[in-house]
């Protein structure tokens, strides 16, 4: 079985609500789909994102730049097209668009070989797990009112989840407790909370109100400081009671070594895209796990699932419903779980109309 076409579409995802963290203010997932296609009739799919049209207009051109190292080859030597990606990207660097657009290009590659193999991504792996625990991202922003938190807080709940997501870092930290506490007092004991700081403090900020957060039982407190302060990190988790996750804006697995190193984190959430894909994210994973470190995701919830499914130190996955529109059956959520696919490979499948609808 060869790789016979490769087609890059690129799309405009509009998003339910404009996006609004500590950080980043959005309207549109800006999206760039692969389309892999065998010589038996097989398709396997993988995306990458950015923020802004122009950007994903050079993620689309990386990913035909590469497309070449794919297209005649056997979709079962996913790791071999990995590694020679690899080596075509010295040049420019193995962080930002370069491992983007490899990471869609593997993916899809991947979904590819587990589809020839008749088995979900995640069996293919060697995985026995059929769900995962998730919680919900998709909310919960910054820019919401107490009342909205609230709300949205319920509808999750009534969705399936038994774990929430919310966006903390205002420009007054007390305002940041006070929603947490209400939060935390609305959904009860039961439901596991997440905060996500989006890089928004500085390290003494971190320390002192990660302190004033401890009294509400958190899962984690994420990303508390600019990714690239390791050591201020590993500060701030050896000062706090609350595990630390952080990770996501990190590209390859030789970055998430070094927070193995640090000790930056007690949570690793590597993306899928940062990683250059399926391949990258299971280097992270085997060597968060050679360090007893626990392993989440970040986006890509599709794919996601199968991986956290497969590993062993697979902690919880972070549902995000941005690209659900794109496929045919998107993975479903039941008792605070996904549920991973039992089809082939990823086990979802690109709606032909959706391509065309967000097409630009």
């Amino acid at each position: 079985m060869k790789i016979s076409r490769i087609v890059v579409h690129r799309l405009s995802i509009p998003l339910p609500r404009p996006v609004r963290t500590a950080s980043h203010d959005h309207t549109h997932a800006d999206t760039v789909v692969v389309e892999m296609r065998t010589d038996a009739g097989l398709v396997g799919s993988g995306y990458c994102f950015a923020f802004g049209a122009h950007r994903a207009r050079a993620l689309a051109a990386l990913v035909d730049d590469l497309v070449p190292l794919w297209e005649g080859r056997d979709p079962a030597a996913a790791r071999a097209h990995f590694a020679a990606a690899w080596r075509a990207l010295n040049f420019i660097g193995h962080a930002g668009a370069a491992m983007m657009a490899l990471a869609a290009l593997d993916t899809a590659c991947w979904d590819l070989a587990a589809r020839a193999a008749g088995l979900p991504l995640a069996r293919y792996l060697g995985g026995a797990r059929t769900r995962v625990p998730a919680y919900a991202s998709a909310g919960l922003w910054l820019d919401y009112s107490i009342d909205e938190l609230l709300a949205e807080a319920e509808r999750f709940r009534a969705q399936g989840h038994r774990a929430l997501k919310m966006r903390i870092g205002r420009p007054r930290p007390a305002e940041d407790v006070e929603r947490v506490r209400r939060v935390r007092e609305a959904v009860g004991p039961d439901v596991r909370l997440l905060v996500d700081v989006n890089q928004g403090w500085d390290e003494a900020t971190a320390i002192r109100v990660g302190r004033e957060l401890e009294a509400f039982d958190l899962y984690w407190l994420e990303e508390p400081l600019p990714y690239q302060d390791l050591e201020g990190c590993a500060r701030v988790a050896a000062a706090l009671t609350v595990p630390v996750a952080t990770g996501e804006t990190d590209y390859g697995s030789r970055a998430i070594k070094r927070h193995l190193e640090l000790r930056a984190a007690d949570v690793l959430m590597p993306d899928l895209q940062r990683m250059g894909g399926v391949s990258g994210f299971l280097d992270a994973a085997a060597l968060c796990r050679a360090w007893h470190q626990p392993v989440s995701s970040h986006l890509f919830t599709e794919a996601s699932c199968h991986l956290l499914a497969a590993s062993e130190n697979g902690l919880i996955l972070e549902h995000m419903p941005w690209w659900e529109a794109l496929y045919t059956e998107p993975p479903t959520v039941a008792d605070g779980h996904v549920l991973v696919p039992d089809r082939p490979g990823l086990g979802v499948d690109l709606a032909p109309a959706a391509l065309e609808r967000f097409r630009v």
